[in-house]
């Protein structure tokens, strides 16, 4: 018989057993409560909000090759319209007449019309075509276009270069090679008549031997390729570059296939992390030698210090 004591206690040895037995299963139950909460609500939600920092990109610069002769004054007007739009973007334009500077010692009154127009611009800066052929070029005939674009000063200071951009540049290092190299670099930055820092870029078009690491060489394109063939390499990039080496990258994709503004916002923003020059074009063939219909949308998402 149950004393006073134990049924004011109000309980029982017999019934707190039964208790301690239902406390696991109750736990049990409240822990699988919460993991259906995750799995119906939170997770489904931090997949359809956006995400903060999506797309975010690194401020870039449009690497513009300006391969098409302006036969008329309206012919580069895709190009003078997507400056004027993005006065915050950078624009590097690779002037190029005719494979080079071509055999004159000035550009024609056309060609010196549309480049004149380009130096109006405070967002633009102008790098002179050169090949080099995989340094097979005779060093003579690359040294003077170097002069013929540097002469072009002495002509009007708005057909000034800024710079020079070497196309055909070995990838594959020789001792050899690579004293070319730096000597058509040499040549640049002592050129007078080229202004600002006397930019040089390099294109290899694809990952060059580590050991033509010049500090002559400003950038190097280190893709210039189809954006399938991206797709296959993106892991190589990753690992051979980093945000450190950004400055000193440009990436130019062609055979870009059309993409909603979410899209094409994303895959800029993921190649500016590596590469501060881009330039990406749908067309998939006469690739330079047409003005891509999309250029506008690229231009609209390239990172900038006011839409990063």
């Amino acid at each position: 018989m149950e004393s006073l004591e134990q049924r004011k206690e109000g309980s029982t040895p017999a019934l707190r057993r039964k208790c301690n037995l239902r406390r696991p299963w109750v736990i049990a139950v409240l822990v699988a409560a919460i993991i259906v909460v995750i799995l119906v609500i939170v997770i489904p939600l931090a997949i359809i909000l956006p995400k903060k920092n999506a797309h975010k990109g690194r401020p870039s610069t449009v690497l513009f090759p300006a391969y098409i002769y302006p036969k008329t004054n309206s012919t580069w007007d895709p190009l003078y319209e997507a400056i004027t739009t993005f006065p915050e973007l950078e624009f590097v334009v690779i002037v190029n007449p005719s494979s080079g500077p071509g055999s004159s010692p000035s550009p024609s009154t056309q060609y010196a019309v549309a480049v004149q127009r380009l130096s109006a611009y405070s967002n633009v800066q102008k790098v002179g075509y050169v090949r080099t052929n995989y340094a097979n070029r005779n060093i003579s005939a690359v040294l003077a276009d170097v002069e013929t674009y540097s002469n072009w000063t002495s002509q009007s200071t708005s057909l000034a270069m800024d710079g020079i951009f070497f196309d055909e540049i070995p990838y594959d290092y020789t001792s050899e090679k690579a004293e070319y190299l730096s000597r058509i670099n040499d040549a640049v930055k002592a050129a007078t008549g080229i202004q600002s820092h006397r930019m040089v870029i390099h294109n290899p078009g694809t990952i060059p031997d580590s050991r033509f690491d010049m500090n002559t060489t400003d950038v190097t394109v280190v893709f210039e390729q189809s954006y399938d063939l991206y797709e296959t390499k993106i892991k190589i990039l990753a690992e051979t570059f980093d945000v450190s080496d950004r400055d000193a990258n440009a990436y130019m994709l062609h055979s870009v296939p059309t993409m909603t503004n979410s899209s094409l916002k994303g895959l800029v923003g993921d190649l500016s992390q590596r590469a501060s020059y881009l330039y990406l074009t749908t067309r998939s063939t006469d690739i330079y030698e047409a003005f891509d219909t999309q250029l506008e949308q690229f231009c609209s998402v390239v990172p900038t210090e006011l839409n990063k």
